[in-house]
């Protein structure tokens, strides 16, 4: 022996071709008749849109096989498969309810001519059908969540694109649906969800509906949750000083707000838009009487949720350690008087309200501390002839002590242009 190992892959590979070689050969002479069953081969439905336009529809299973057995030389059967033959059942001269016993045609492969071979057997011969009618409803999507969101975060309602979605199918499978669920479970968000999901059909007794018979449009559906920073803004009111008092913070004012604080839903940036506080009003303490009670509209834009739900706040305003008291003066001036224009005073005295300390009020003397101005600058017109104009009062030289209302006029009487401030 000379030691050379034998090639076995090429032993392997020779033993193959010489198998396919006498397979060959033992095919083109074989012209004895076998018979093939070919098994499973699946059937197709044909003419089930007409089926539909005419308010039916399958019912039942429609996954169902027939097996074929033909008989022929073995060259020419052993090229039919269970995937190169088709078999077809027309549904579209169906146009009642009811259960059918349907023919179905055999489609062979193209390249195999059906008289060269000849079909023995086929099983079942028949294919059954059930025919039911067929409707169609809208029902409502409603949304679960299911997960959470973040620390200070606000989940809010679903929103969906489309609203409602069209169910057919068998009668007594779609008239039990009530609505289309669609289940958000997410943990943690910050963010708005905005997605397009698939949903499950829900019937009246809260129990999902599989049946196979039934078709929905559209699949999916467009989904939003939003989901909002939530946060608790103070509420405020802002004091114009006047009638003695200094402001919010003046020691003789007690003010409160109820409530005192909403809690509110947007964007960050939406959020910061308010600040630190909420100004429910901007109260002018020389036009207000005390005590004082109101309510006031809470200012909260669309752009964010008021959580809370309160719309309104109830401000109430009173007073310790001061007084009201009238003074009567007649310290009047007018200021600003047009050249061309004669304006003379008809009223000589002015009847106003002080407020204040009663130490401030003690030190008040009508003709020097008392002022009543007015500015003819103001004006935008006056008739020729005797009028009331606005007037301003206010108290010169004591601490504590201020006027309260307004509406003081004073009567005058205006002759030459016939009008201040404006054309002719």
């Amino acid at each position: 022996m000379d030691g050379t190992k034998p090639n076995k892959p090429l032993y392997i590979a020779l033993a193959i071709l010489i198998a396919c070689a006498l397979w060959l050969y033992v095919r083109s002479v074989d012209t004895q008749d076998r018979t093939l069953t070919i098994s499973r081969i699946p059937v197709t439905f044909v003419g089930e849109d007409v089926l539909n336009n005419n308010g039916f529809m399958l019912s039942g299973d429609q996954s169902q096989t027939v097996n074929l057995t033909v008989q022929g030389r073995w060259g020419i059967i052993s090229q039919l498969r269970r995937d190169n033959i088709a078999i077809q059942v027309d549904l579209s001269s169906i146009t009642a309810e009811g259960e059918y016993s349907r023919a179905y045609d055999i489609a062979w492969p193209g390249n195999i001519s059906a008289s060269s071979f000849a079909l023995v057997n086929r099983e079942p011969f028949y294919v059954p059908v059930t025919v039911v009618k067929r409707v169609s409803k809208e029902v409502e999507v409603r949304g679960v969540f299911l997960g959470s969101v973040a620390d200070g975060y606000q989940s809010g309602a679903f929103t969906f694109q489309p609203d409602r979605v069209t169910v057919s199918g068998p009668e007594d499978v779609v008239d039990p649906i009530a609505y289309a669920q669609v289940t958000l479970n997410r943990d943690g968000l910050t963010d708005t969800v905005r997605e397009d999901t698939p949903y499950v059909l829900i019937n009246y007794d809260g129990e999902t509906v599989t049946d196979p018979a039934l078709k929905s449009e559209p699949a999916q559906v467009g989904v939003t949750m939003p989901v909002t920073h939530a946060r608790e803004i103070p509420l405020t009111v802002d004091f114009l000083p006047g009638g003695g008092i200094s402001g919010g913070e003046d020691d003789h004012l007690t003010w409160t707000i109820e409530p005192s604080s909403v809690t509110i839903a947007g964007t960050e940036s939406d959020l910061d838009a308010y600040g630190d506080a909420i100004s429910v009003a901007t109260i002018d303490l020389a036009k207000t009487s005390l005590p004082f009670e109101t309510e006031f509209t809470i200012p909260l834009g669309e752009e964010v949720e008021n959580l809370t739900g309160t719309t309104k706040a109830q401000v109430k305003l009173s007073a310790s350690g001061l007084e009201v008291r009238e003074f009567t003066t007649g310290n009047i001036e007018l200021v600003n008087s047009p050249a061309d224009i004669h304006v003379s005073v008809v009223t000589q005295s002015v009847t106003v309200q002080v407020r204040g300390t009663a130490e401030a009020l003690d030190q008040i003397m009508p003709q020097q501390n008392l002022q009543v101005r007015v500015d003819l600058a103001d004006l935008s017109a006056i008739p020729d002839g005797q009028s009331p104009v606005p007037a301003a009062v206010s108290v010169l030289g004591v601490d504590g002590a201020g006027v309260i209302g307004d509406g003081y006029t004073v009567t005058i009487i205006a002759s030459g242009a016939g009008q201040i401030g404006g054309g002719t």
